[in-house]
């Protein structure tokens, strides 16, 4: 924790890895929100995001804007798509290490950043970019300067904060006031701390998120009236809670998932986190009055413990809604390990967590290995030689030597920062070779003349409103796709379902059919993964040029 030098080579270590997931290709949502900031940056229509051409009202405006101001900069590329996500996320490491310094000291608000800032979800939804990285982000640094702004009445705080809450809801939606009221409602009402629970100066925080949220809600009566300010403020983020969109199959039904997801999204520091809980629901049940939970800040279990609970009975679930939880939960943890093994030196829990640690290490260094030397081998030095060098620091502070804090910590933090680097460099660009999508935008970018546009039919995914040289032109059904025919010298992608009705109406005009292998990397399964049988879990996506 005092090792200046070894502190700062984590950090760079880390940020390389985070860097290089600038790069992979996405998918999916990811894609969806680089395409609707590449027809934002084109257009030059900063009020109005679109998608194949009509309005975009599932997400607000912040992460299009953002992308866009970064493609004016760096040019489009998806490395200028994924970059200020990252900045913002970068930011709240910081506040959130100012935050639990405040409360727990410096000591503790490193281990809090460090932990928040190596966890697989940190890692994960900056390469598949998702909008709950940038909700998150905002919500730690707004509900950081609310916090301080309590402790030394700054105005300057209080507006910051409710800028950048404000930023969390043009990310997401009201949500992002949520969680905020979430943490620092449930914190002064915990400390029945009334006059702050009851202060008029809270009325301030309106105009300020007003001004804040202005441009998009404009945007959404401009495009959509009453219906599009309704569903900002209600029918998205409360429809998501009741089920109202698309759901997650099995997923939506199951109460305990966001518990088992924890295990892998919160890697390597998950066990930390059910051995922590485990205490503290003990405690709650041994110790007498209120010895049972004394804390200097609830915000962080007001944050976990409420959204968790909301999440849990939502009608739709998915990995990524529980991020916000990850930061607050980091606190907890670090707070929870930094006491039992520095402060109070508990030999039984320092054993406990020393079980855990070897079981995540073993976790990481299995799913690494497994990636290289059976799902997609390699014989690059480039990758094999950061994770040799990655191994062997794991192993040197694994051994019995030095406090039992940095054999806990450091040892986790490498394998992290090995795993993650082995995803990013490795596998997510070889199984993004097996995406027909992608692979179809691109021939067609190379094949077709300036003058020939490009159309889908059938295929649904987004990637063919980003990747190709001019964004497709959508067909959602064979009426429109009948008519699309009136067209010469157009192209079209299509997929299983499709190819038999563009065969049917192009006839002999077809003059060029080339077939992509294709699987959603979303949609990950042991028959993809093993080389073996991966051919029989790929279907096929076509690209087609009408003469």
């Amino acid at each position: 924790m005092d090792n200046k030098k070894l502190g700062l080579g984590l950090i760079i270590a880390a940020l390389i890895v985070y860097v290089i997931g600038l790069f992979p290709e996405v998918g999916i949502d990811s894609a969806k929100y680089a395409a609707v900031s590449r027809a934002m940056f084109e257009s030059g229509d900063w009020m109005t995001p679109t998608i194949h051409g009509d309005p975009y009202l599932h997400k607000p405006h912040l992460i299009f804007w953002l992308s866009s101001i970064s493609f004016h900069i760096f040019g489009m590329s998806l490395f200028a798509f994924k970059l200020p996500t990252l900045l913002f996320s970068i930011a709240s490491v910081y506040a959130l290490f100012k935050t639990t310094k405040l409360f727990y000291g410096c000591q503790v608000g490193k281990l809090a950043a460090l932990m928040y800032a190596t966890s697989e979800m940190m890692f994960l939804y900056h390469d598949d970019l998702h909008t709950d990285a940038l909700l998150t982000a905002n919500v730690v640094i707004g509900v950081s300067f609310i916090v301080h702004f309590l402790q030394n009445k700054k105005v300057i705080n209080f507006i910051l904060g409710f800028v950048f809450i404000g930023l969390a809801m043009i990310t997401k939606g009201p949500i992002g006031l949520a969680v905020a009221v979430f943490a620092v409602g449930g914190h002064l009402v915990l400390k029945k701390d009334w006059k702050n629970v009851f202060n008029p100066v809270w009325l301030l925080a309106f105009p300020i998120l007003g001004l804040v949220l202005f441009p998009t809600l404009l945007s959404n009566y401009n495009n959509f009236g009453w219906q599009g300010i309704e569903f900002f403020f209600w029918s998205n983020n409360v429809g998501r809670i009741n089920g109202a969109y698309n759901g997650g199959g099995g997923v939506d039904g199951d109460m305990s998932f966001y518990l088992h997801t924890l295990i892998y999204i919160y890697l390597p520091w998950s066990l930390f986190a059910f051995i922590t809980f485990g205490n503290h629901i003990k405690g709650f049940f041994t110790k007498k009055g209120a010895d049972r939970f004394i804390r200097p800040e609830y915000f962080t279990y007001s944050v976990t413990i409420v959204y968790t609970l909301i999440l849990s009975i939502a009608g739709q679930k998915a990995p990524h809604y529980l991020y916000p939880v990850i930061p607050f939960l980091s606190i907890i943890v670090a707070q929870f390990v930094y006491k039992g093994v520095v402060e109070n030196n508990h030999a039984k829990l320092g054993k406990w967590l020393m079980g855990a640690r070897n079981l995540m290490l073993f976790i990481a260094w299995f799913v690494l290995a497994f990636i290289l030397g059976f799902v997609f081998k390699t014989a690059n030095l480039l990758v094999w030689i950061p994770v040799i060098i990655g191994l062997g620091f794991t192993i040197y502070f694994a051994l019995p030597k030095g406090s039992l804090l940095n054999k806990l910590i450091i040892p986790l933090v490498v394998s992290s920062i090995s795993l993650n680097f082995v995803l990013n460099a490795h596998f997510i660009p070889e199984a993004f070779k097996y995406h027909g999508g992608i692979a179809a935008s691109r021939a067609y970018s190379a094949l077709a003349a300036d003058n020939e546009d490009l159309y889908t039919y059938k295929y649904k995914d987004f990637e063919t409103y980003y990747y190709p040289s001019k964004i497709s032109l959508w067909s959602k059904d064979k009426e429109e796709l009948t008519a699309a025919m009136d067209n010469k010298n157009f192209w079209l992608i299509t997929d299983q379902k499709g190819i038999e009705d563009v065969r049917s109406l192009a006839g002999d005009r077809i003059a060029v059919e080339k077939v992509f292998l294709h699987k959603k990397i979303s949609q990950m399964s042991g028959e993809f993964l093993n080389p073996a049988t991966r051919e029989k879990s790929l279907k096929k996506v076509y690209l087609i040029k009408v003469k």
